[in-house]
């Protein structure tokens, strides 16, 4: 590695100021909607369907042929899929328009949710919201999404190849665990906002995601929704009741109640396949093992047999925080949480989904009344309530209000730092996470050996010494998950070492950007304890697994070590 990679200490001023120059992954546009003191989301006036006169020019001259239509759809997905990779333009207000021209003279029928959806939405969100999602004009909000669902279904279904849909689920939380690793939530929390929770496509950008036992935070877990939404199946956070008292990290929210005498706790992830649920911890980055540490467990198995999760237990640690017992003791059952964000609720995401095809196929809906009755009908007798996950719907509101929340997205902005489109990182990061991974490992390789690299998007000034000092890090440690990708693990532990000879154990205290990276050294250890698992090389693998790390990804790595002593003892 060249001598340029090694940690500093700080950034200079003008490189800090930097943080409040950028805008990516999130849609920062002016406010549209409020919360109210209640928690319930509020969504602004439905804004009337508009048009440019050059599109009313062509109604009046007469209604599109297929061709000219295919071409307008054609043209904004192009423009949607190309807006990481042009930073400055107006890509998105350009698809905006083609998609209002695409749409024009549906029926206004198509736009309405059905009465089983509304049904089960109308407790949870107010009346304002319900219309709002089903409002018939397209906004530059709807095109993050389908920009975003894009960049899931990319990586979803090339990650999970074919086969069975139980095998493809594994495969993409293996490649989640490893490519997002688990960070301190202060690692991100910023002013008086505290936890600034960010969206999975922000959360893939950066390579870190932080969860909570409780589920208070659950990046990784609102991840692992995301990815396997695109590959057809439903992952809901399963919940149940606890007795007694619990602070929470939103406790001190305006508006949110302190202390509750009987308090929700958000267990795992639980992944419908057929009429079972499979157990995935994303918090811990492991699978359930099922019975006799074989396969993955079911919620099932769980409610049946109190060894499955007693396998969970670690000699001299605080047990497992979910048993047999206490999701039998609940005294509303066992639930489930499904994703709220709005996007995937709004019909006419249903109508652009069925036009979309080949290379532009992506899932863009859900209807939430049939993934409702599917977790009902496999929770069975033990079923309590299947809800929405508050979390996603309040990201949302927070994302596009400043006046409401103004600390949340200086928060989410400085978490990605080091991806503002000035510098490199983020083009070469969009290209890896699409599966272009060839051009990805050159950019990469290419931005880590140039001196006095200018910016992307002024060519007359050159990247700070010190943040390039960063994007060093970032891009050896992202040529290491792209060689693991790649299947190319000698390749991926020299650059996870190089990493590690870095970069100091992150500090306890310090929340500069410039320490963003050191939590790679974390994600070095465990992915170079997996690599000497999958050789065999069983020593070596225990001492990657047993090292530092004050995430509960520490706790995985015990079991994984644990499992390789009960192979064999004499291994240490």
């Amino acid at each position: 590695m060249n001598g340029r990679l090694r940690s500093p200490r700080g950034l200079v001023p003008a490189a800090l100021a930097l943080i409040f120059l950028f805008n990516v992954g999130c849609d920062y546009s002016p406010p549209t909607e409020t919360i109210n003191p209640t928690g319930r989301v509020t969504l602004g006036a439905i804004p009337q369907s508009r048009s440019s006169a050059g599109e009313a020019g062509s109604r009046a001259s007469g209604p599109r042929s297929s061709e000219q239509r295919k071409a307008i759809l054609e043209s904004s997905i192009t423009l949607i899929q190309r807006a990481a990779e042009q930073p400055g333009g107006d890509n998105f207000a350009q698809a905006v328009r083609k998609l209002r021209q695409y749409f024009e003279g549906t029926d206004p029928r198509e736009y309405q949710l059905d009465s089983t959806a509304v049904e089960f939405l109308a407790p949870q969100i107010n009346p304002q919201a319900i219309q709002k999602l089903q409002g018939q004009d397209w906004e530059q909000r709807d095109t993050r999404h389908i920009e975003d669902c894009m960049m899931y279904y990319s990586v979803a279904n090339r990650v999970a190849g074919t086969g069975d849909d139980l095998t493809r689920v594994r495969r993409v939380f293996a490649w989640l665990t490893s490519q997002v690793q688990l960070v301190p939530i202060r690692a991100f929390a910023g002013g008086r906002l505290g936890p600034a929770i960010a969206r999975p496509y922000d959360v893939l950008l950066r390579g870190m995601a932080s969860e909570l036992e409780g589920g208070f935070v659950a990046e990784r877990s609102w991840v692992f929704m995301s990815l396997c939404r695109q590959l057809g199946i439903d992952v809901g956070l399963i919940a149940y009741n606890r007795g007694g008292a619990v602070e929470t990290p939103f406790s001190q929210q305006p508006g949110a109640p302190r202390r509750s005498p009987r308090q929700r706790y958000v267990w795992t992830c639980g992944a419908l396949i057929g009429d079972q649920i499979y157990l995935f911890d994303t918090r811990l980055g492991l699978e359930v093992p099922g019975p006799g540490g074989q396969g993955v467990a079911t919620l099932a198995q769980a409610l049946d047999d109190p060894a499955i999760l007693e396998r969970m237990n670690l000699p001299g640690l605080a047990p497992y925080p979910t048993s047999r017992a206490s999701l039998l003791a609940s005294p509303t059952k066992v639930g489930i949480l499904i994703d709220s964000s709005p996007g995937y609720f709004a019909p006419k995401m249903k109508l652009l989904q069925r036009e979309l095809s080949g290379k532009n196929r992506a899932i863009l809906y859900c209807d939430p009344a049939r993934e409702r009755d599917g977790f009902l009908h496999a929770l069975g007798s033990h079923a309590g309530s299947v809800g929405l996950w508050e979390v996603p719907l309040q990201v949302d509101a927070r994302a596009h209000v400043m006046g409401v929340d103004p600390d949340y997205v200086p928060s989410i902005q400085a978490s990605l730092f080091w991806f503002q489109r000035e510098f490199p990182l983020v083009y070469a990061r969009v290209k890896q996470l699409r599966g272009d991974l060839g051009d990805a490992i050159e950019e990469y390789t290419r931005m880590r050996f140039v001196e006095n690299k200018p910016m992307v998007t002024d060519k007359k000034q050159t990247i700070p010494r010190n943040v390039q000092q960063g994007i060093d890090v970032y891009a050896a440690y992202f040529l290491a998950l792209a060689n693991l990708e790649r299947n190319n693990p000698d390749l991926a532990a020299l650059m996870f070492r190089q990493v590690l000879d870095a970069v100091p154990e992150p500090s306890q205290d310090d929340r500069n950007p410039s320490f963003h990276y050191a939590w790679f050294r974390w994600g070095a250890n465990t992915n170079l304890g997996r690599i000497e698992e999958a050789r065999h090389n069983d020593r070596a693998a225990l001492d990657y697994f047993t090292r530092p790390n004050t995430t509960p990804e520490q706790i995985a790595n015990w079991l994984r070590a644990r499992e390789l002593l009960w192979k064999d003892p004499f291994a240490r």
